[in-house]
């Protein structure tokens, strides 16, 4: 299997996050920018988005959370939606709603208008990511250690992005909670191997 990513999309992330949990050798990841149309890319995803996964058939897997309920099917052991599977999806959708207002600012600065979050819909995303961080932060994911469930998963690689891209903003407040999810998890391979970077 052919993992394409690259060293910064929090999607990507959670998705080598999930195959590293469940056993996937990670080996075969192939770092490609998505701006640049890499041709290995558009090959298997017109839309040039990572993640993009390559079967050992040659099929394209593609966006992260349809590759965790692939990988879910695939691999059911561990399971990353152990335990209250209501309050485990509620939380992911909390954390994937930050992530995602996140990479809108992000895509929107590089390759639009670096003032983008002045804009009003720049403005409404950092109010998704405050107000989403400020729920996750007054009741964050639960984790005991071994493998995490995906809410865990998200909540940190939401938490991480955060500090890739917007250390420094004056509308960023203190997580001591998230951190303390991010630090139980941070020497596990899946999460401390693909820690992002620019």
């Amino acid at each position: 299997m052919r993992i394409l990513t690259n060293t910064t999309s929090p999607y990507a992330r959670i998705a080598r996050i999930a195959l590293g949990e469940k056993g996937f050798d990670l080996a075969g990841t192939e770092i490609v920018n998505p701006w640049d149309d890499a041709p290995a890319l558009l090959k298997l995803n017109s839309a040039a988005r990572v993640p993009t996964l390559e079967t050992d058939a040659g099929l394209p897997i593609t966006e992260s959370l349809l590759i965790l309920l692939w990988l879910e099917r695939k691999v059911p052991e561990p399971s990353l939606l152990g335990g209250d599977l209501d309050r485990i999806v509620s939380l992911a959708g909390r954390a994937m709603g930050v992530i995602d207002a996140q990479a809108t600012i992000v895509t929107n600065r590089m390759q639009v208008d670096p003032d983008f979050a002045q804009h009003r819909v720049g403005k409404r995303r950092i109010r998704t990511i405050v107000d989403g961080l400020a729920a996750l932060e007054t009741d964050p994911p639960a984790y005991g250690g071994g493998t995490p469930d995906i809410a865990v998963i998200t909540a940190v690689v939401a938490r991480d992005y955060l500090d890739l891209r917007f250390k420094g903003e004056p509308w960023v407040t203190p997580t001591p909670r998230l951190d303390a999810l991010v630090a139980a998890t941070a020497e596990r391979p899946a999460f401390h191997d693909t820690k992002p970077y620019i």
